[in-house]
């Protein structure tokens, strides 16, 4: 399906929210901290990101506005967080395609990639 980049310091979601996208059929690299996501974009452009915004060495928001200023071509990104605030929630949509607030069903974690990928898949 599609190639899914997680990027969450909390190792219980990145290990649930990577195994709930395996098994709805998608490649998915769990990484820890957003230096890490940076490297791996390089390596192997993702189809969609999941981004946490609390992340130990950078914030996913900082991590999101690098993606966007060193990639011509920059993944997607789905903003995936606990941070409710209407303002975290305005700069996660303004800086990437979405922003589901933790916890999330697993339903709508699987239809919130889906979508994102099928409204960014090139058109032939």
């Amino acid at each position: 399906m599609a190639n899914v980049l997680i990027v969450d310091d909390d190792m219980d979601t990145l290990e649930l929210a990577s195994m709930i996208l395996a098994r709805a059929g998608h490649r998915v690299t769990p990484v820890y901290r957003g230096l890490d996501a940076l490297v791996e974009v390089a390596k192997d452009r993702p189809d969609v990101i999941l981004l946490d915004i609390m992340l130990p060495d950078m914030d996913g928001f900082s991590v999101a506005r690098r993606l966007r200023t060193t990639f011509l071509d920059s993944p997607p990104i789905l903003f995936f967080s606990a941070l409710a605030s209407p303002e975290d929630q305005n700069t996660g949509r303004a800086l990437g395609n979405g922003y589901l607030v933790k916890p999330v069903r697993t339903n709508t974690l699987i239809e919130s990639v889906q979508k994102i990928v099928e409204a960014n898949r090139p058109v032939d």
